[in-house]
């Protein structure tokens, strides 16, 4: 071959690599003084290797296809990201593989870009996939030389949030330091992660008992982009437990309301709903320079279930990498009284009514108003809000404004009873026994009045004559005799 032609195809090589990125966006490390260009005529053998090396961090300068050895550019390359897998494609040029062994090779290489492959006169061939390991690394043995398309098809458990776009690479690579060709070509693409935590949180109940809301609020931080990428998806999920129910959702942008149906939809509706918040085009072109997007979840507390806490966690996926929030928890507990007698404890009592309080002394909480013990002698509150997270139970004070008909009411301090309410099932409820003492009746006549004295007088002067007469009869008899 003549040097002229020689030199031609140096520039082609150099040119389709040069113009297809060849992996290397994202590698840490540049190219070298300029030297002589390998040419085709220079190729041996028939397949090499191709290794990517996965890493976390924004992308910097484009590789060179060696191997990274030195120990600071190595600290600097970041975290290695395991699972992360890729396919890696054959191109084709008119139905046939690109072969750079040849002239021919490298022209028809010459007009390929990462977006062009895949359409005539190119086509595309699924060679194999490859995923990272432990230290971010995938190697893929004989390959055949020729020109690929490498795509990162899944992060694994990566939150990656800026994948590396879909790149070209050259089996041989042209080594720029020192003519020659790479058979076993590096690759060092980089991704940026979200590392953002959400959080959510549960607020106190506007009111007491069973029945009333609580808002839900998840924060979700907006992650940095790696350099050129777009929000391309912000969507906000919330698994509801089965005793709560929805019954609003506002969506915000650093505090501020956004539109429903134009920055976001929305889904998801009845007890135990997925709520899902999706942000739209608009919504999404919106993100830039903000930091926060937060959710306010109302719901409505329908039962206590099985223990009472009900805990709740969100999940937040910007560009198909997923951070969930931590766990609140809302917790809730039965409360029972029963109204005896106090001489006898067996027998309840109907009718006595009471106020429910937070403190001693405080205003009654409305609702649940007047609490009134039925026939059974029983109030039974079917959930009271005891707190969040870890905190189980709650004191109430109950103070008694009624008496049954026939007991004493309360005064005073005796009146106010203090009630521990703990979360928990309708069913695990330990009762609270109040009494209350009967009324005394009018004072009725002292047994052994002055009548019962006569009778008893009388009674007794009738056994004395009944008596005398007796001895007289028999004094008779005897005089006779």
């Amino acid at each position: 071959m003549r040097q002229q032609d020689r030199g031609r195809l140096a520039r082609r090589a150099l040119a389709v690599v040069g113009a297809a990125a060849i992996a290397l966006v994202g590698a840490v490390t540049g190219g070298t003084a300029a030297h002589a260009a390998p040419g085709p005529a220079n190729i041996t053998g028939t397949s090499g290797t191709l290794t990517i090396h996965k890493h976390a961090g924004d992308p910097g300068d484009a590789g060179n296809g060696t191997v990274i050895t030195d120990p600071a550019a190595i600290a600097a390359l970041g975290e290695g990201l395991e699972g992360v897998e890729f396919s890696i494609q054959r191109v084709n040029y008119d139905g046939s593989p690109i072969d750079l062994t040849t002239p021919e090779g490298w022209d028809q290489a010459q007009g390929a870009t990462p977006g062009n492959v895949s359409a005539a006169p190119y086509s595309l061939t699924s060679v194999t996939t490859a995923t990272t390991a432990a230290d971010g690394t995938a190697t893929i043995p004989d390959l055949a030389y020729g020109l690929y398309l490498v795509t990162e098809t899944s992060p694994g458990a990566n939150p990656i949030v800026s994948p590396v776009e879909p790149f070209l690479v050259s089996v041989p690579y042209p080594n720029a330091v020192d003519s020659t060709w790479l058979y076993d070509v590096h690759v060092y693409p980089k991704n940026k992660l979200n590392t953002t935590t959400p959080t959510k949180t549960v607020s106190e109940p506007g009111a007491l008992v069973l029945g009333s809301e609580v808002v839900w609020t998840i924060t979700a931080p907006i992650p940095e982009l790696g350099a050129g990428d777009t929000y391309r998806k912000f969507v906000v999920t919330d698994d509801l437990d089965e005793r709560l129910t929805p019954t609003g959702v506002v969506v915000k942008l650093d505090g501020v309301e956004l539109t429903p149906d134009v920055d976001y939809t929305l889904s998801g509706s009845g007890a135990g709903a997925l709520i899902t918040v999706t942000l739209t085009g608009d919504g999404l072109a919106k993100l830039t320079g903000h930091e926060n997007v937060t959710i306010e979840v109302t719901t409505e507390v329908t039962s206590l279930g099985d223990d009472g806490t009900i805990s709740n966690k969100a999940a937040v996926n910007v560009n198909d990498s997923v951070r969930e929030t931590d766990v609140p928890q809302t917790n809730w507990g039965p409360l029972k009284v029963v109204k005896t007698a106090a001489q006898d404890p067996a027998h309840t009592l109907a009718g006595a009514e009471f106020t429910l309080h937070e403190s001693k002394g405080g205003p009654a909480l409305t609702p649940p108003g007047t609490l009134t013990t039925n026939s059974a002698g029983e109030i039974v509150i079917d959930g009271l809000w005891v707190g969040n997270g870890t905190t189980l139970a709650k004191d109430y004070w109950l103070q008694e404004t009624k008496a049954p008909a026939g007991y004493v009411l309360p005064e005073g301090d005796a009146a106010w009873t203090k009630v521990t309410v703990t979360a928990g099932s309708e069913a695990s409820v330990v009762p609270v026994t109040i009494a209350n003492t009967q009324q005394q009746g009018p004072e009725l006549p002292l047994t052994g009045s002055a009548g019962t004295t006569a009778f008893m007088v009388g009674g007794l002067a009738l056994i004395l004559t009944a008596g005398a007469a007796l001895i007289a009869a028999r004094r008779r008899q005897g005089s006779a005799k």
